[in-house]
């Protein structure tokens, strides 16, 4: 009871830590992001005396009040000068052409009888002229009244702002011209046009307002041009309003934090933790251990803070952009590299669009920084060696450079010293990424004791001190495994498993055996059996002995944990039958099924996908080595029959293979073994079968 208390409180205390350390980490994070948004406020106001000589940190285009007073200015003049817009008012037109059709009328009623009215249209026009019109007849009448109609309405069309006796004249004139009318009709048709028009366009004032509201926008706002370094006030000088102006201009004076967009980026970040802790949970829960936690906070941390710094960074070249040299792509290596590329592409892209909101939400760099992650991911995925790492940091720098290139057209840059410069700077940053970690990798490796695929390639040497003298002293241990490390690397890459873990856990799997060489089956070469002249338990435990030995072997040699693992679980809990049974009938066993666990490996089980490869590659070749005359069925059931019983004695209830993986493996192995034995026939029986034939026809 006291010891399942003690590993309970154990637990809680690793998950209070572990918790702790995820807030540490996104409230650092939050931190370095939320930093740029705090203001820096210069402590100076007006009529004050400068201290110090104020520089400008930037460049700066900016609107003061004096620019906005002498741009309103300009557009107030620049407005004056817009002509005012006139529109034809169709209700003076009606007006004007109902006063024709009145007049006309009148002019054929005061020929009936002769009287005119005082109020008539007729009396504005000269004695001579209404002799005319009243002692016309009906034809020349209707002439006269279309003519003036057509001049009306033409004149009306286009419209009319003043009424100018020459220029009615003029246009009368021009339009009958062609009809050659005597003068005084002409004249008639003048007097007419005259008396019945007038002005009918006015101001229309809104589409005035547009037309100088449209000249005022052509006018662009003055600005002042602040440049990076150009003092804003000397040392010495009395501080006036435009001063402090400038200053606010820069975010210099005055400023608030904004506490509300603070608690954002804390809870975005808090957010990401959050999935990427649930992602870790369902993908990959050994990433959950507290060095890998340790060194995902260590990295995520790192770069945060790296961004953080090069975007004060001032000493640069001026074209330069500092934010294309952020090292995410060391971090994808080195996640890759020391856990797994998906974990990498995950916290990598949270990285990305953290550092675009920490630059002040520049989406391009978002979208630079994510596609540098996933490139620098799929670049090193499934490629461990130190020439292919560096193949990796050249793919890296020519996606930089075509990145670069879209940021800039993106951004509608034009300055080709821009993209040289830039797309240099990212080349150069994609080709040091991959020295650096090929630099750095061997010290984290020994700093969170991780095992990465470059320490087990130096591992699958064959002319490692522990291999060599396994090969001089357990030979046929030596080539059980080469075989083993076979099947295993063929099953994993079936399985999408990891292929150089498991050949490497093969390897030392048996390492062991070299304490008692003798003790082993596969190392008798005289014929003669140690095991007789002992008790079934003292054989046991000699046969079980050699797990405990070869982790103390690995500890001398300073293999890595993981293989570590695969010595001691390669058997599991599995039953050494032969010498139970050996020892059922030699012994008095009343309970077998209590007896069973004496005759046990001490364990544990599997708990990991390559682990569980190599303790099926090791049982199957076992077995199939101790076979006499070997043939693809015998071997196909006893691969099936091996296979069965691991899974019904819970071998693998730790491990998190699953049934469709656990197929694919025998399948696999089947056609190693296919490979082998598809040629091999039985020369005895067919000797024997040839014999008999020949008796038989004799």
């Amino acid at each position: 009871m006291r010891t399942g208390f003690t590993w309970v409180r154990l637990t809680s205390y690793n998950r209070y830590i572990r918790l702790g350390l995820i807030l540490l980490v996104v409230t650092g994070i939050a931190t370095f992001i939320a930093l740029p948004y705090v203001p820096t406020n210069i402590p100076i106001g007006s009529n004050d005396v400068a201290q110090d000589t104020l520089m400008s940190p930037r460049y700066l285009e900016f609107e003061t009040q004096t620019d906005k007073e002498k741009t309103m200015e300009l557009r107030k003049k620049r407005a004056a000068l817009v002509e005012k817009v006139y529109t034809v008012d169709e209700t003076i037109n009606k007006e004007i052409k109902a006063n024709s059709v009145s007049l006309f009328t009148e002019i054929r009623a005061y020929q009936q009888d002769a009287i005119v009215k005082d109020k008539s249209l007729i009396l504005t026009l000269t004695k001579k002229q209404q002799k005319k019109l009243l002692q016309a007849d009906i034809k020349s009448l209707d002439v006269l009244e279309n003519l003036t109609s057509e001049i009306i309405e033409k004149m009306l069309l286009h419209g009319v702002r003043d009424v100018d006796h020459t220029s009615i004249q003029s246009r009368v004139h021009d339009e009958l011209e062609a009809l050659h009318l005597d003068a005084s009709t002409e004249a008639l048709i003048t007097a007419l046009v005259s008396r019945l028009i007038r002005p009918n366009l006015s101001h229309n004032i809104p589409l005035t307002r547009k037309a100088q509201e449209r000249e005022m926008q052509n006018i662009k706002p003055i600005m002042t041009i602040l440049k990076e370094g150009e003092p804003i006030i000397y040392r010495g000088e009395v501080v006036q309003d435009t001063h402090i102006e400038t200053l606010k201009a820069l975010n210099l004076h005055g400023q608030k934090t904004n506490i509300a967009k603070c608690i954002g980026i804390w809870m975005l970040c808090a957010i990401f933790a959050w999935i990427l802790i649930r992602f870790l949970v369902i993908f990959s829960p050994k990433a959950l251990h507290g060095k890998y936690l340790l060194f995902i906070a260590m990295i995520t941390v790192l770069i945060t803070l790296i961004a953080f710094l090069f975007q004060k960074i001032s000493f640069l070249p001026e074209l330069l952009k500092p934010c294309f040299l952020i090292p995410l792509p060391v971090a994808a290596l080195l996640l890759s590299q020391m856990i797994s590329p998906n974990i990498a592409l995950m916290i990598c892209s949270q990285l990305a669009m953290l550092i675009g909101l920490m630059y002040f939400g520049d989406i391009y760099l978002m979208i630079f920084l994510f596609s540098s992650s996933c490139v620098s991911t799929f670049s090193i995925h499934k490629r461990h060696s130190r020439s292919q790492l560096m193949l990796a940091g050249y793919l890296i720098g020519g996606s930089h450079a075509l990145l670069i290139l879209m940021y800039g057209l993106l951004r509608e840059i034009s300055d080709p010293w821009w993209f040289a410069t830039n797309m240099s700077g990212g080349l150069v940053t994609g080709i040091l990424s991959s020295m650096t970690v090929l630099a750095i990798i061997p010290y984290l490796e020994a700093m969170f004791k991780i095992t990465t695929p470059q320490t087990l390639l130096e591992l699958a040497n064959l002319n490692h001190p522990l291999l060599k003298r396994l090969m001089m002293s357990a030979p046929g241990t030596y080539q059980h495994s080469l075989m083993v490390a076979n099947l295993a690397e063929s099953a994993a890459e079936a399985i999408q498993a990891n292929p150089i873990l498991c050949r490497v856990g093969a390897y030392y799997h048996d390492i062991g055996k070299i304490k008692r060489p003798h003790f082993f089956t596969e190392n008798q070469f005289s014929g003669e059996n140690p095991h007789h002249n002992l008790t079934p338990r003292m054989s046991k435990m000699l046969i079980v002995a050699h797990t405990r030995d070869g982790v103390e072997l690995a500890q001398k040699y300073k293999l890595p944990s993981m293989i570590k693992d695969f010595i001691a679980e390669h058997h599991g809990t599995t039953l050494v039958s032969f010498f139970f049974e050996k020892a059922k009938h030699l012994e008095e066993i009343r309970d077998p099924e209590t007896e069973k666990e004496a005759f046990r490996y001490p364990g544990p089980k599997p708990h990991f996908k390559e682990c569980g490869v190599v303790m099926f590659a090791d049982s199957v070749e076992a077995a199939i080595r101790a076979m006499e005359k070997p043939t693809l069925p015998k071997i196909e059931a006893m691969i099936e029959k091996i296979f069965h019983d691991k899974i019904e004695d819970g071998q693998m209830d730790d491990c998190p293979l699953s049934l469709r993986e656990i197929d694919t493996i025998k399948v696999t192995f089947l056609r190693v073994f296919h490979g082998i034995y598809h040629t091999r026939l039985d020369y005895q029986e067919e000797i024997d079968a040839i014999i008999k034939q020949t008796k038989s026809k004799k």
